[in-house]
This record gives structure tokens, C-alpha cells and sequence, in this order.
């Protein structure tokens, strides 16, 4: 998989990168391999192939950090409910951290309730930040994190709104946060590999 840099407006201290493109259904006149790169997420979010990112994942961990990489905490960007939390990320991040050697975040992290996914439906931007203010139901566990070196994880970044929420709600109890991995980035307009 190609890396692809990812910018998010007021995340520029941050090493943002993904692994794919994606392009939303709605996009026509796509190549194979963007029909490929869709097919990899959607696996990936109803857990089909979640070891092979894993390896990936850690890969890059591994040659970002080093031997440091046993001080980094590994941590997912919350899905919108606990089920679908730990469905999505509970085995990838144990797997991430497995072939890595890194911390994993994921006990450390609670969904109570449930909110809507912001991702994949039409909204405006201000909508978006809105739903994701008043609908803040992520708990994390303040003494673990502070003082912690961390890596988020999300599958798919459209705005980067989800990770700037998450990324300040970690820093707010004290977390570092280095950098973002992404599955894929959303692009709407089609480039050939």
C-alpha cells in the first residue's frame, strides 16, 4: 500500500498519513484500483481483514518509532457506539500492538451511549462539529493517558473532525499526541495510479 499525507487544518504539528484513497460511491468513472482501495475499507470496517492493515499499521509504527514504539500508546479514533467499538477496533488494536510492540489504549477508552456517525452522511461542516460537540460520549481514563506519547487510529478521514476532537479530548488530560494513521483519506476527485 502507497502512503498518501494527509493535511487537517490546525493539525499541523502532527504526522498525519493514510494508506489509500477513498472515494465514496457517489464518485463515478473510478479506476480498478480505487474500486480495490473502497473494497480494502469496507473489508476492514466489517472486520474481514483486519490483520493484514494490522501488519501495516505496526510496520509503520515500527520504522516511525523504533525501539521507542514500546512507550507509544496505540489508540482508535471511537466508533459511535461501544458495540461497534470494539467490533471495529478492539481486535485490530490488539493485533496493531502485537506486531508492533506498542501500548494499547484500547481498555482505556469507553463509548457510553451512543452517537451519530458523522462520517458518511451529507452534512455541512458546521453540523458536523456541532453533533460532534453535543454528542461527546467518548470517557477516557485521564491517569493512563497523561504524559503519553500517542498513536490515533481511524479508518477513514474526510474533514479530520473526528480526530481533532478526539486528539484534543486526550491532550486535554495530558496525552501527546504525534501523529494520526489513516486507512484511507476520502478524495472526490479521481487520480490514476
Amino acid at each position: 500500500m502507497n502512503m498518501v499525507q494527509v493535511y487537517i487544518k490546525g493539525q499541523e504539528d502532527k504526522e498525519l498519513s493514510s494508506f489509500l484513497r477513498y472515494y465514496p460511491v457517489r464518485i463515478k468513472n473510478i479506476g480498478m484500483d480505487a474500486f480495490f482501495d473502497r473494497q480494502v475499507i469496507y473489508d476492514f470496517k466489517d472486520g474481514r481483514n483486519h490483520a493484514d492493515v494490522a501488519k501495516c499499521v505496526a510496520k509503520m509504527l515500527v520504522k516511525k518509532f523504533g525501539r521507542k514504539v514500546r512507550s507509544v500508546v496505540f489508540s482508535c479514533v471511537p466508533a459511535s457506539s461501544q458495540e461497534r467499538n470494539e467490533a471495529r477496533n478492539k481486535n485490530f488494536s490488539e493485533l496493531v500492538c502485537k506486531f508492533s510492540g506498542a501500548i494499547n489504549g484500547f481498555s482505556h477508552v469507553k463509548v457510553v451511549g451512543e452517537r451519530t456517525a458523522v462520517h458518511g452522511t451529507k452534512v455541512k461542516k458546521e453540523e458536523r462539529e456541532k453533533r460532534l460537540k453535543e454528542k461527546n460520549n467518548i470517557e477516557v481514563d485521564a491517569n493512563f493517558f497523561k504524559n503519553k506519547i500517542v498513536c490515533i487510529w481511524d479508518d477513514v478521514v474526510t474533514t479530520g473532525t473526528s480526530f481533532c476532537a478526539y486528539t484534543a479530548q486526550l491532550e486535554q488530560v495530558g496525552a501527546h499526541v504525534t501523529n494520526g494513521i489513516f486507512l484511507g483519506k476520502t478524495s472526490y476527485k479521481y487520480v490514476q495510479q
